[in-house]
């Protein structure tokens, strides 16, 4: 059957999901960036405070943003093996209480024994916060109660305690951004690996030499084929293979026939090269639809320990590719006016 074959770059193949994840990644990664420049530390101090004397602090001027919230952090400064229950409060002009958090912090330490062996240990739970929106402009005041204070031992206590005292506007809860980070971002790596891989697999066929054949149904106006070839071979190969592939129509005649060249990549061990391994693919528009035959053959075959030949149908790319398209030569069609419709 005569035929017109046609070499061309193309990108309607793309698939567009792997983008739209890395996209989606990208954009995730932009507001963690972003998030810093909104963000303005307005204290940083360290305060006492008691159960009958709340630290108070100077007010602040509180301004709304689009992005971002009032951030207060309280960090109890508290000795080894003791816990504190204290309260942070927000207040506006006229004193009424906007927003408050209470945290329960402790600190501990000990040894361990366990068969014959000992170490220390350290834990502590000291930070709390306060995270506020801003519907307005205004000043506002902070306050930090002691509700409770003692030791693990069971003892109260009526002392001071030291609180480091953080209040930054503008925050962006970042928490919330690191898994979306992380999914997005393996969402775009699982898409881009599994792109090589879509489709429908119209031939698998794997020998030890170097001529595989198959035949399969693939093909049609709106399908791009791959035709990929898998090659081992052993330490005598040389850097160079040349891949011929050729391509018969249903009636078994050949509309194809060309050249690839191989490069191959050396495994090496202990100095010594063990095995080398190539790839090569080629892209196809076939029309019509059909049953088609793929033949190839690996030059020089002598070193070829195995080679692999996949053909996938409808499949897509990750980016613009050469394409050969083969289609029936306009002489045909008119020739044929059955196949033309077909």
């Amino acid at each position: 059957m005569p035929v017109t074959i046609q070499t061309r770059h193309m990108g309607r193949f793309i698939d567009p999901w792997s983008y739209i994840a890395l996209g989606a990644a990208g954009l995730v990664l932009l507001a963690f960036i972003v998030a810093q420049f909104f963000q303005k530390t307005l204290v940083s101090t360290t305060v006492s405070a008691s159960e009958d004397e709340p630290a108070q602090l100077e007010a602040i001027q509180l301004s709304r943003q689009p992005i971002g919230a009032l951030r207060i952090d309280v960090k109890a400064l508290i000795p080894t093996n003791r816990w504190v229950t204290y309260e942070i409060q927000l207040f506006d002009q006229q004193g009424q209480v906007i927003a408050s958090a209470i945290k329960e912090a402790w600190k501990e330490s000990g040894t361990w024994y366990e068969e014959g062996e000992s170490g220390s240990w350290s834990e502590e739970d000291t930070l709390g916060g306060l995270d506020v929106r801003a519907q307005k402009n205004e000043q506002v005041s902070i306050a930090v109660a002691v509700l409770e204070y003692g030791q693990i031992s069971g003892q109260e206590l009526d002392e001071p305690v030291q609180f480091k005292v953080t209040v930054q506007n503008g925050v962006v809860d970042t928490r919330y951004l690191l898994p979306g980070l992380i999914g997005a971002g393996s969402l775009a790596l699982i898409a881009f690996m599994a792109t090589p891989l879509s489709g429908k697999k119209a031939i698998a066929k794997t020998i030890r030499d170097s001529d595989p054949s198959g035949r399969g149904t693939a093909g049609g106006s709106d399908r791009l084929v791959r035709v990929k070839v898998d090659v081992k071979s052993d330490e005598t190969s040389p850097r160079q293979l040349e891949v011929r592939l050729f391509i018969n129509d249903a009636y078994g005649e050949q509309i194809y026939a060309h050249s690839l060249p191989m490069t191959l990549r050396y495994k090496k061990e202990n100095g010594k090269v063990e095995e080398a391994t190539g790839k090569v693919q080629a892209f196809f528009i076939l029309e019509p639809r059909s049953s088609y035959g793929f033949h190839v053959e690996v030059m020089p075959d002598a070193p070829v320990d195995q080679t692999t030949l996949t053909v996938r149908d409808r499949t897509r790319t990750r980016q613009s590719v050469e394409v050969v398209q083969i289609s029936p030569s306009p002489l045909d069609i008119s020739e044929n006016p059955q196949d033309q419709q077909t």
